[in-house]
């Protein structure tokens, strides 16, 4: 079963998370990157399958936590998708080679908390960095949209890796910021044609 599995290697998944974050270039690693979040996901994915839950909301609320902090620590959006899915790669790849198998329930399990996880995380990456950038200017639809266009290109960018469905909850940030997207496009339209603008 994956619980015990990720219980008893989980010293070695978050070796194998520091390795892939030190080899990465783009973005650049940090040092305090792994040592952030991943022990915490971790712990809260044994918890969430040892109480044989489909998803965790705390898993979420701390993706959320895990987001703002990372931005208050000057992290890119793209390394905390890229965490998560070290961490994926990690479990995976370290099943293989100990020739363990994990169970359909538990791999969609681990992919439901991986991907609740990086939604939570992108979406309150995006909505800080664009209540900051308010802040500092004021706000304009520009900025709205900015946000909206930044946050549903991560979302694509980790739907295209092919670790998690496009059904799930980044599918679903994914769909919400293009939706956003087209009802900025259709205020400015209308605010465009309103009579006595030249």
């Amino acid at each position: 079963m994956l619980k015990e599995f990720v219980a008893e290697n989980r010293e070695e998944i978050i070796r194998r998370c520091r390795v892939k974050v030190a080899t990465r270039v783009n973005p650049p690693p940090t040092e305090a990157e792994i040592d952030h979040g991943v022990p915490l996901f971790l712990d809260q994915l044994v918890d969430t399958l040892r109480l044989g839950l489909a998803s965790s909301p705390e898993i979420r609320r701390s993706a959320v936590l895990h987001g703002h902090d990372l931005l208050v620590k000057g992290f890119t959006v793209s390394q905390v998708v890229y965490d998560y899915g070290d961490v994926c790669q990690s479990i995976t790849d370290l099943a293989v080679e100990t020739h363990k198998t994990i169970g359909a329930d538990d791999f969609r399990t681990l992919n439901r908390c991986l991907d609740d996880a990086i939604a939570g995380a992108v979406t309150e990456f995006g909505r800080e960095r664009n209540q900051r950038r308010l802040a500092a200017r004021g706000s304009d639809r520009l900025d709205e949209l900015r946000t909206l266009h930044h946050t549903a290109l991560v979302a694509f960018e980790v739907l295209r890796t092919g670790h998690i469905g496009a059904a799930g909850s980044t599918g679903t940030v994914l769909y919400l910021s293009l939706i956003g997207i087209g009802t900025l496009i259709d205020r400015a339209s209308r605010g465009a044609r309103a009579p006595g603008r030249a």
